[in-house]
């Protein structure tokens, strides 16, 4: 009897000892849970995902190290874009904002010839005899054909116009098959310098895509303003104008 009795006082303590071990596990585990659980609740997923403009750089990078392409700078190797201004009919090129459209312009506006119609969008070569507001470098097959667009450029400034219109007015001029810098001065134009000016553009049609994100001042009214979209095809995916 005294050994039963002794077997059942030691299983006894070895069952206590046990159940305290487990008790031990089971809230370690418990509090790592709540600290794991607290990380994952109080971390935002978004603030780690990269930006359009972020994306497209990581992009313009590998085809720059891409050994079958070739890098080209503008405008020391190439005069640019024969265009006055990112607007126009081509791909639906009319970045509006609540209203608002907004017009980068790549050459100085007081060089544009006065009879331009901004709806033809391209103007060569008149164009090339205004001075670019940008520059930058694009990327290209090496054995590309000449007239090939690029595969990739990017744009920068540091004192590009950037132009905010009343849409409706504009409209109305489109309306009328034609739109001149006269015209859009008529409008009335809220006429930004972006300090900070960066755009990635795919200028092929098949795949066109525009990213520019841009941050500037108005200098007649000294506010600050800054904008940022991405257009892809004829369609905004993204687009955002703060203006203070």
């Amino acid at each position: 009897m005294k050994q039963y009795i002794g077997q059942i006082s030691y299983e006894h303590r070895y069952s206590t000892q046990i159940r305290s071990k487990v008790s031990t596990l089971l809230m370690g585990l418990m509090l790592f849970g709540f600290i794991s659980c607290g990380v994952t609740e109080n971390s935002d997923p978004e603030i780690d995902e990269p930006t359009d403009i972020e994306l497209a750089a990581n992009s313009f990078k590998g085809h720059m190290n891409d050994p079958k392409n070739i890098t080209i700078l503008f405008p020391d190797h190439d005069p640019g874009i024969p265009i006055y201004a990112r607007v126009g009919p081509l791909l639906n090129q009319f970045f509006i904002s609540d209203g608002q459209l907004v017009i980068p312009f790549y050459r100085d506006p007081e060089c544009i010839r006065d009879d331009f119609n901004f709806l033809t969008y391209f103007d060569p070569p008149a164009a090339f005899g205004c001075d670019l507001t940008v520059e930058g470098k694009f990327v290209i097959e090496a054995d590309s054909e000449q007239g090939t667009f690029p595969i990739m450029a990017y744009t920068e400034g540091s004192q590009v116009p950037v132009w905010i219109v009343d849409w409706a007015g504009f409209q109305a001029l489109i309306a009328s098959e034609s739109v001149t810098l006269t015209d859009i001065k008529a409008l009335n134009p809220i006429k930004g310098v972006a300090q900070k000016y960066e755009e990635y553009l795919l200028p092929r049609i098949h795949e066109h895509k525009v990213i520019i994100q841009a941050t500037g001042t108005i200098p007649r009214t000294n506010q600050t303003f800054s904008f940022s979209l991405t257009h892809q095809g004829d369609q905004i995916k993204r687009i955002s104008l703060d203006i203070e």
